[in-house]
């Protein structure tokens, strides 16, 4: 070796290690914010799937309960259906007054009925007006070939008020053209009056009279017509019929 290849030994110095591969600080930056999106979307969509859930657990719960309650309120109970209340009322009978008709009237209906011979009553028996004192009122439109004619039947405390009340009638119209007792035995006691346009039949019963409901006066009017006398007329045809 001579002297120049010692001198170049001496002086020679391994070249450094090759610097370690970094990434660039931009790459760097790109991967973090990378998986942070990854990161974030994953929690998004676990708190969705959570939320779901959640949602639907509340509305199986409302179901659930919503059931519940009809079921203790009779919808859609098991093993039950809708049947009528033994304590419900019974439909009245077409000869029965309505709930709205007093007691006169219901024991009218019960007592006259709807038909007498050949008389049958238009409509029902009504309350009436409480005319002369009476404490009760009913009243019934009957029709025939005879005409059309009006029963009233008003309740008075006692025979004696409704013998009274048939004075006072007398007083407002007039004398009867007659005077007549009711049933054979000679109780009870009867007016007829033949007026120029209606014609009336009054009467009252007593304490002989039999049958007898105390305190009732009754009264048949109806349009006078052109009979020869007052037995063609129709209120005292329509009287004679009456079950009284």
């Amino acid at each position: 070796m001579n002297e120049r290849d010692a001198s170049d030994d001496a002086e020679y110095l391994p070249p450094p290690p090759p610097a370690a591969d970094t990434p660039a600080p931009d790459e760097e930056e790109t991967r973090i914010v990378a998986a942070t999106k990854r990161r974030s979307r994953t929690i998004v969509i676990l708190v969705t799937v959570v939320a779901a859930v959640l949602l639907l657990g509340t509305i199986a719960t409302n179901l659930l309960l919503a059931a519940g309650l009809r079921a203790e309120i009779g919808e859609g109970r098991p093993g039950t259906s809708a049947t009528p209340s033994a304590s419900a009322s019974p439909t009245p009978t077409p000869d029965r007054p309505t709930s709205a008709c007093s007691e006169l009237c219901a024991a009218a209906t019960e007592e006259i009925g709807a038909t007498a011979g050949d008389w049958r009553i238009e409509g029902d028996w009504t309350n009436a007006a409480n005319d002369l004192g009476s404490r009760d009122a009913a009243t019934a439109v009957f029709a025939s070939d005879a005409g059309r004619a009006t029963v009233t039947v008003l309740q008075f405390p006692t025979d004696d008020a409704a013998a009274q009340a048939a004075l006072d009638i007398r007083a407002r119209i007039g004398d009867p053209t007659y005077t007549e007792q009711v049933f054979d035995d000679g109780s009870g006691t009867r007016y007829d009056f033949d007026g120029a346009t209606v014609s009336r039949v009054v009467w009252h019963l007593d304490a002989q009279s039999r049958p007898h409901t105390p305190g009732r006066l009754y009264i048949v009017e109806a349009p006078t017509n052109a009979a020869d006398s007052f037995a063609g007329q129709a209120a005292y045809q329509l009287y004679l019929a009456l079950p009284l």
